[in-house]
């Protein structure tokens, strides 16, 4: 019988996904010994049929499946956060990351830095600090009282002065009321991670809810001379809550 040879090629890469994703088309080029051009049809094609995806963020091409077989919970997360986090950057140009708490900082999952015309500070590759940044004060104000209080003894254990806070609870029930009374977090003015221009931005961000856990946060960033808060919030937020619920849904 004749060998269907496409059909060996796309398997080929399907597997090479699987096992070594993520991978740039390069590094797929090397491993499969396939042309380029030749490999990026394969790709497109298998995006279509929702067995691969390219990160938002990263530009890398991931193995993809049915989001129900998918068992790790970060990696469920970004495969069906990305399509979510490019729509909303269509619609308002900011760009927007999903980010989750693990072990004292908010990690970025997905991001749309890459694909918004607006320049963010497009490298996200550190850990974000809870309580200045509005992802982090997302988490900590609709954490369930179990998370919170992991997440503040967390803290409470760490040397980075940004985690100061943490020890004086009164400050941080402050600022949980007033995130949770206004309805979104916002990031603590002049706060950045690595370089000064970073203080230049302000993001507001939402929560990503699960049965009744802030599994996530979503946030929104612009360049703070562009806009004052109340009318970027005005004008956005409905569209940021929206995502949340998507993005929560789809998870679910």
């Amino acid at each position: 019988m004749k060998r269907i040879e496409s059909l060996r090629r796309g398997l080929q890469v399907m597997q090479l996904l699987r096992d070594e994703a993520p991978l740039s088309l390069a590094a797929l080029a090397r491993r499969s010994g396939l042309a380029k051009a030749t490999l990026l049809r394969i790709l497109v094609t298998l995006e279509d049929s929702g067995h691969a995806r390219r990160g938002l963020g990263d530009g890398l091409w991931h193995a993809a499946g049915p989001v129900a077989e998918e068992t790790d919970p970060d990696r469920r997360l970004t495969q069906v956060c990305g399509p979510l986090l490019d729509q909303l950057c269509q619609k308002v140009l900011w760009p927007s990351d999903v980010g989750v708490y693990h072990g004292g900082s908010i990690r970025v999952l997905e991001t749309s830095r890459r694909v918004s015309p607006f320049l963010v500070n497009r490298v996200v590759n550190y850990g974000i600090h809870v309580l200045p940044s509005a992802m982090g004060r997302a988490v900590l104000a609709w954490a369930s009282d179990a998370d919170r209080a992991q997440i503040l003894a967390d803290l409470r254990n760490s040397a980075e002065p940004h985690d100061r806070l943490a020890a004086h609870p009164d400050k941080v029930e402050e600022l949980i009321g007033d995130t949770r009374a206004r309805g979104y977090a916002v990031r603590h003015p002049g706060y950045f991670v690595t370089v000064p221009r970073e203080a230049l931005v302000s993001a507001i961000a939402v929560p990503v809810m699960v049965q009744e856990r802030a599994i996530a946060a979503v946030n929104l960033s612009w360049v703070a001379s562009a806009q004052s808060e109340a009318d970027f919030a005005t004008a956005h937020l409905e569209r940021l809550q929206q995502v949340a619920a998507d993005i929560a849904r789809a998870y679910a």
